[in-house]
């Protein structure tokens, strides 16, 4: 019988550190290596919530990875010190704990801050007036347009409960936002006393009667 040689696994360890110690050692795979990390990041946004570990995700490991290849090359160009795959190891775990010390103490608080200012904000609209720019029916949601300041901001709305059986809202109907719950206005036809006191008719431009 012919014996088959088991490959070596020092060999295999040792053919793959001679592939990125390759990589490492020319500026043109690093830039490759760089590229292919911001497009593996990109692409892996969706994943960010399912694959993770704690403070850390799939599309924080390819940008480490891309600032790690970056650093290197930076490295290399300038020849301050030898590239080797344990320099590119360490920068690697340097980048890692920047990025996780970067969510837990930055990301996070401004994203929860962000949050909570959308929730308030949304929820200061009440008692405001607002103009229909789709037609809101009994049982469907349609849309208003509420003035903020110097901004117009476009809100999903339905019909807030009334005893007065209102069962549907044209356009441009003028409403008064009575509710705000799970991020919809709830409204009613409104009509501004002030806005609704009649001005006289122009006649200027009227024929005067003989």
């Amino acid at each position: 019988m012919i014996a088959v040689k088991k490959p070596n696994n020092s060999l295999l360890k040792g053919g793959e550190n001679e592939v990125l110690t390759a990589i490492l050692e020319n500026s043109l795979y690093l830039q490759f290596a760089f590229t292919g990390c911001i497009a593996l990041a990109i692409l892996t946004l969706p994943l960010k919530d399912i694959i993770s570990v704690g403070f850390y995700d799939i599309s924080d490991f390819f940008v480490t990875g891309m600032i790690a290849f970056f650093i290197t090359y930076g490295i290399l160009v300038t020849n301050l010190i030898t590239v080797s795959i344990w320099l590119f190891v360490g920068i690697f775990f340097v980048v890692m704990v920047a990025i996780m010390l970067m969510n837990i103490l930055v990301i996070l608080p401004f994203k929860s801050r962000a949050e909570n200012s959308t929730i308030t904000s949304i929820h200061e609209l009440e008692g405001k007036e607002a103009k229909v720019s789709i037609p809101i029916t009994l049982n469907g949601t349609g849309e208003v347009i509420v003035s903020t300041g110097f901004t117009r901001v476009n809100k999903m709305a339905k019909i807030y409960d009334n005893t007065d059986n209102i069962t549907e809202i044209p356009k441009n109907e003028n409403v008064l936002i009575m509710d705000v719950s799970n991020n919809i206005l709830y409204v009613l036809p409104y009509t501004n006393s002030i806005k609704a006191i009649g001005k006289p008719t122009p006649t200027w431009n009227k024929k005067q009667k003989k």
